[in-house]
């Protein structure tokens, strides 16, 4: 969809590596998932069962072993050491010996070239029994008769951890890969609920200025405008800044999503419109509500009247330096902020729950998450294969039998990664904060998980609490009041607002969307800043179905229609 700063991304997918308990953080230590729901020592070993138990058993071993295809991509930075290769590594071999598996792969290639080699094989009719693809290439060969219905397969020999982990979103990825009620893909999803934005305010700006916690978006306007001008640091110069927003508009760090949805706006995403039908969020008459209340705002000086020429770093500079105390933005801002803390100790940013116009509770949007499906091809032998190979990521397996440092990892050595099949956690944060919670309230480390960052977040809360600062960004995420807690909330409510449209990019979108995507900047840019007027928003969804949303939309709605 946008465009996002890199940096802002790199910290996003540090602070996930160091946080989540997702399957492949799990993998790296234990070689599967979670440690919560793994089978027993005897449910893993290599037993070879009879045919009649062999049907029902999501972990049963092929016997005779089969042997399956597959294509891959291979990342010229993956790493293998002691003679290993893609072909020949602790995962086939385990594959082979607990399953009965002998995986063959046709082909790997870079990242880069593997679009194009499949799409040569799709012309021959010859394909592999197992294919990793994405969606709009799932969705191209289901058109084409190519994929099997996994539907069966998955209920009859999905394990009870696979199961639990495809669920956890909602049915969302699985949806998302099924078609008049064919299950055609299984997805990898690592989960939307960390996509959604929180408004982020000073509290010790809010207390020096009398001001009350937000509740509605007349709450949020008027904080914007007091933070400009009502000089919250105490320095009695006119040096702090109201609303910050990114120059891209719309992103994890610094968006207007948030601020969208607490007008019933949903920029971005494609939600139900008046008569039911999908339509694309940014043309709803909402957001024009929303640029009005934004073009009020920033002719009052209440957005940081230089936000169209500033990029992340500088707004991240301008909040560590004590000059921004509002923005929206996803659940990791802290971690961006620790030297915001480490400058002032009364440095007191809070995530708060979105402020709403209309009485109701404001749904923060969501983002679909789902890049890559699993699929087997239309008369494969044995579809169930997929599923186990699912199962075998999604199992935790004895360390005497299969160390971490040969299917995990060893140094730099990243072998989960060998793993064909690949399995993920959409709830992880969510669930680390479960168990966090837990063993802060009851001060009891014995429940967290010691091959995660659990106990490393764990101390460093318990720090914080005791007054060390530089725990002040963990706590902020999952510690109590922080933003996995709010997440946590609205979760357990429904309080989302996803996606409606759970696919890759249509034809038409992965050609037209950029352009658009620079209309709608430019479009919305001038009218916040007051140089077009409100009702050039008009003009702008004009343009924006004449030069290829119309025909967006169209694809869209074929999409919906072939569920």
């Amino acid at each position: 969809m946008k465009a996002y700063n890199r940096k802002i991304v790199v910290t996003l997918i540090a602070a996930m590596l160091t946080m989540s308990l997702a399957a492949c953080s799990s993998s790296k230590e234990n070689g599967g998932a979670a440690s919560s729901a793994a089978p027993s020592a005897s449910e893993s070993a290599s037993v070879e069962p009879s045919p009649a138990e062999e049907a029902a058993d999501p972990m049963g071993r092929f016997d005779p072993p089969i042997e399956v295809t597959a294509v891959r991509s291979v990342a010229t930075t993956m790493k293998f050491e002691n003679g290993d290769t893609i072909d020949n590594n602790a995962w086939t071999k385990l594959y082979e010996k607990e399953l009965g598996i002998k995986l063959k792969y046709l082909w790997a290639v870079d990242p880069s070239q593997y679009e194009q080699k499949l799409n040569v094989m799709m012309t021959t009719g010859k394909l592999p029994d197992i294919m990793p693809v994405s969606g709009a290439k799932m969705k191209q060969l289901y058109d084409a008769g190519q994929l099997e219905d996994l539907a069966e397969a998955l209920e009859k020999y999905g394990s009870e951890r696979t199961k639990e982990l495809l669920s956890k979103d909602g049915g969302e990825g699985l949806n998302s890969a099924t078609f008049k009620g064919q299950l055609v893909g299984l997805p990898l999803n690592p989960g939307s609920t960390d996509t959604a934005p929180l408004l982020w305010l000073r509290a010790d700006w809010l207390k020096k200025l009398n001001l009350p916690e937000p509740k509605t978006m007349d709450d949020a306007l008027a904080i914007a405008e007091a933070f400009a001008k009502q000089d919250p640091d105490g320095n009695s110069k006119n040096d702090t800044y109201g609303l910050g927003i990114a120059k891209e508009l719309y992103g994890f760090f610094a968006g207007l999503e948030g601020f969208s949805n607490g007008y019933g706006a949903y920029p971005g995403i494609w939600v139900k419109d008046a008569s039911g039908a999908l339509g694309y969020g940014s043309i709803q008459p909402e957001m024009k509500t929303v640029l009005a209340n934004l073009q009020k705002l920033y002719a009052a000086g209440g957005v940081d009247q230089e936000y169209g020429v500033k990029n992340a770093d500088v707004l991240i500079q301008d909040v560590n330096s004590g000059k921004l105390g509002m923005l929206y933005g996803a659940h990791y801002m802290p971690l961006l902020f620790q030297e915001g803390k480490n400058k002032d100790p009364n440095f007191d940013l809070r995530p708060y729950r979105l402020p709403s116009a209309s009485g109701e509770a404001a749904k923060p949007q969501t983002a679909f998450s789902v890049a890559e499906y699993y699929v087997v091809r239309k008369g494969a032998e044995h579809p169930e294969a997929l599923v186990k190979l699912l199962n075998a990521f999604n199992t935790v397996w004895p360390k005497e039998q299969y160390p971490a440092e040969e299917i995990g990892v060893n140094g730099a050595v990243e072998k989960w990664q060998y793993a064909l099949v690949r399995g993920s956690n959409p709830t992880a944060n969510l669930d680390n904060f479960e168990i966090l919670k837990q063993a802060l309230e009851k001060d009891d480390e014995s429940v967290l998980d010691k091959t995660t960052g659990q106990p490393f977040i764990f101390k460093t809360i318990k720090d914080y609490q005791a007054g060390d600062n530089l725990g002040w960004g963990y706590s902020l995420v999952f510690g109590p009041g922080g933003s996995q807690e709010l997440l946590a909330d609205y979760n357990r409510n429904s309080g989302f607002k996803p996606n409606e449209f759970l696919s890759a990019p249509t034809e038409v979108m992965s050609q037209k969307l950029a352009s658009l995507n620079k209309l709608e900047l430019e479009a919305f840019t001038k009218i916040i800043m007051g140089s077009a007027p409100i009702d050039s928003f008009d003009e702008f969804v004009a343009n924006w179905k004449k030069l290829g949303g119309d025909v967006i939309t169209q694809e869209v709605a074929a999409w919906a229609a072939s569920r």
